[in-house]
């Protein structure tokens, strides 16, 4: 197994670092679990369970032939290990060639000075929000073009008896069907590049529906609702009062979802991008 903090690789004879011991947190997150003694009776309840937030320990060594080499290895690993706010991104590749990553924070880092300069035991502590583990066989989140759903049938250009009227006949656009391959609910993140009014995302899968409301932009516009983050950006700032309190920040459930996408003005784009990736509780 190979893994890497950023761009850093830990386990990797090459850089003089290796992984000792076995890693822990990459198997199922903690459980959280509400439960309680009955009054008056044996026994007990069982209620609602919760993931934890995933704590991943990672135990190695630094080791050189070369003083001068091993404390040098001792600054580097430790220069790649910053704090909030800034994000460790972990990747991993399997002895099987399959690929994860995931998002975690640092939480603690040991590394005594040993009495022999040429090595050091390491143990680097992190936790990770977001207990997913995301699949990253792509290297990259999966997209989908999202259409803006159109009826079909017999169209008109104008009703008005005066100027006459022109028809034809649409096929229209339907829902795009969009396949979560994992065992996880996975949040996706929705971006509309140019004008668009009021628009509304919905899971017809699950019958959530997400929405901004008195929102109008131009051409120029590049809007970006993060379901996971609960959070909508317009070029970069903050946009999030547009979504009203009642809003559904919906994720694609495992199997097929069929996703709707429609707006307020007939001169809005006519599509948006969805990027997600499949996840698991454990490796």
């Amino acid at each position: 197994m190979r893994i890497w903090l950023n761009d850093y690789e830990l386990n990797n004879p090459e850089k003089r670092v290796y992984i000792n011991e076995s890693i822990e947190g990459l198997d199922k997150p903690g459980i959280r679990t509400s439960k309680g003694t009955n009054t008056g009776q044996s026994g007990g309840y069982i209620g609602a369970q919760q993931y934890e937030p995933r704590d991943v320990s990672i135990q190695g060594s630094i080791f050189s032939n070369d003083v001068s080499e091993a404390l040098q290895k001792r600054r580097e690993i430790q220069s790649h290990l910053p704090i909030h706010p800034a994000i460790i991104n972990v990747r991993v590749l399997d002895d099987d060639g399959a690929q994860y990553t995931f998002n975690a924070y640092l939480i603690d880092f040991k590394m005594p000075i040993d009495r022999s300069r040429k090595k050091s035991l390491f143990k680097i502590e992190l936790e990770a929000p977001d207990p997913v583990i995301y699949d990253n066989a792509a290297g990259a989140a999966l997209e989908a073009t999202v259409n803006q759903v159109v009826p079909g049938g017999l169209q008109f250009t104008t009703t008005s008896p005066q100027f006459g009227t022109t028809m034809y006949f649409s096929s229209g656009s339907d829902s795009t069907t969009v396949d979560n391959t994992s065992e996880v609910v996975s949040y996706p993140v929705i971006t509309i590049e140019g004008k668009v009014t009021d628009p509304v995302f919905t899971n017809r899968t699950t019958g959530e529906s997400f929405r901004l409301e008195g929102y109008a932009v131009d051409a120029s516009a590049v809007t970006v609702i993060d379901m996971a983050e609960r959070t909508v950006t317009l070029n970069g700032g903050n946009v999030f009062a547009y979504a009203p309190v009642d809003v559904d920040w919906w994720g694609l459930v495992p199997g097929e979802n069929r996703i709707e996408f429609t707006s307020g003005s007939g001169g809005d784009v006519t599509s948006a991008s969805m990027t997600w990736r499949p996840g698991y509780w454990g490796i």
